[in-house]
């Protein structure tokens, strides 16, 4: 392996929600809300209407087109609203499961029906992409891969999700691993963890010493960010850069989350769809930080309730991490399967100071691990110089958000470069991060 020369070292913040040592079960709430924008790909539509009765896990929403994935209900009760982009769900306290979900009474090695489960259950990526994953198994199968990366290396500041599943729910985690190499067509599965996870390593170890699961293994990675993100993994596992538009899949890796790995056990063993996920809680705002199975649709201020709410009123409120999540205008925008964490940051750690002028002082291309220049990008969006973007690989930016940390000058290089890629730069951006907390904190 070769070790990630670029990136930072950030403080973890990490062992407030890992000092409550269990995944628990947040209080129930009255309405769920599905936002249809569930994943990355085609629209799906409501398949309910108002009134309409349902259990956890009824299917409520599809699409036609083989690259999207249905959306199922997480709680039991009535709908009571279907709009073209939600539908709203009034709980009956009952947690009535869908007559579907039952142990399977024999697990399906063909690679063809374990990706039509995949689809089935609604999985996407639960790393932060919402890609379905169904459709990343058939392109591996097509690349004819050879190796399965799952990600438990969980190398952004406070989330800890990851960490409390392989802890928790280590046999799972492997017999999705192996599930998932065998769809994937991948002589082995790799879980990459990164030095701080000991004890998870251990356990998942362990496990693995009984069950003798030989096509999947550990790896210990160093603790540096952004070690978990998918283009540096393979940068680690391959032994080289990937080039400006290369694809993990073109070296014959598939980098999945953990996370995915369990919810793909759950799907195929349980028939359960993806209607829960774990997420961290956290942030010096939130009372006492947890880990929560949080049922897709529930809204933030819900899920605090949970924690013993709020301390002190929070700068700004982030779904996902610090370094790469977004920033949410309230608490009642419900979660969807993506978001891994919601933290409650205060003003010392939201990056909220003023910017000023650019010094050169080089640190930022120092942190970016894609090997670009930062602070050439980001003025060139500004200047809306759309020659120089090219030349400086705009769309090589992965907006992990090293150079927005590093700056001295409180320049938010990330979010300026991510505007210039969405917007393809039609006037000079002033935006704030939404998502890179101070390094002064």
């Amino acid at each position: 392996m070769k070790p990630l020369k670029k990136g930072i070292r950030l403080p973890d913040f990490k062992y407030r929600s890992l000092s409550s040592p269990q995944i628990y079960l947040p209080e129930p709430a009255r309405f769920i809300t599905l936002l249809l924008n569930q994943h990355s790909g085609p629209a799906i539509k409501p398949c309910v209407e108002k009134g309409n009765s349902v259990f956890v896990g009824t299917k409520v929403a599809e699409g036609s087109h083989w690259n999207s994935v249905p959306l199922h209900s997480s709680t039991s009760g009535r709908v009571s609203e279907v709009t073209p982009t939600s539908i709203v769900i009034e709980s009956d306290e009952a947690d009535r499961l869908d007559p579907s979900i039952h142990i399977r009474s024999e697990i399906p090695t063909d690679p063809g029906q374990l990706i039509q489960i995949i689809r089935e259950a609604g999985l996407v990526d639960l790393g932060g992409s919402a890609n379905p994953t169904h459709v990343r198994l058939i392109q591996a199968r097509s690349e004819g891969i050879h190796t399965l990366i799952l990600n438990g290396c969980e190398s952004e500041p406070f989330l800890t999700c990851d960490h409390m599943l392989m802890l928790r729910h280590p046999v799972e985690v492997l017999k999705g691993a192996e599930l998932l190499r065998i769809a994937s067509g991948a002589k082995r599965a790799v879980i990459a963890i990164e030095r701080n996870k000991l004890e998870a390593l251990e356990i998942l170890n362990s496990k693995n010493y009984n069950l003798k699961i030989t096509t999947v293994e550990t790896a210990t990675l160093p603790v540096r960010y952004p070690q978990g993100m998918e283009r540096c993994l393979v940068e680690t596992f391959a032994g080289r850069h990937l080039k400006p538009g290369e694809s993990s899949l073109n070296v014959g890796i598939l980098v999945e989350n953990v996370a995915t790995a369990f919810a793909a056990y759950e799907a195929i063993s349980l028939r359960k769809p993806l209607y829960e996920r774990v997420i961290t809680v956290d942030g010096p705002c939130v009372v006492e930080p947890k880990n929560l199975w949080a049922r897709i649709g529930t809204r933030p201020m819900d899920l605090l309730r949970s924690c013993k709410g709020l301390m002190r009123e929070p700068e700004r409120i982030i779904f996902g991490g610090p370094m790469t999540g977004e920033a949410i205008e309230h608490l009642e925008v419900p979660i969807t399967k993506k978001v891994q964490g919601i933290l409650a940051l205060p003003s010392e750690l939201a990056n909220s100071g003023a910017e000023e002028a650019c010094i050169r002082c080089g640190r930022c291309v120092e942190a970016c691990p894609e090997l670009l220049i930062p602070e050439t990008l980001a003025r060139a969006v500004r200047k809306n110089d759309i020659a120089l973007l090219e030349e400086y690989d705009l769309n090589s930016c992965t907006e992990c958000g090293s150079c927005t940390y590093v700056c001295p000058s409180k320049i938010p290089l990330a979010a300026v470069i991510r505007s210039g890629k969405n917007t393809l730069v039609k006037e000079e951006v002033h935006s704030k991060p939404a998502y890179v907390f101070s390094s002064e904190g």
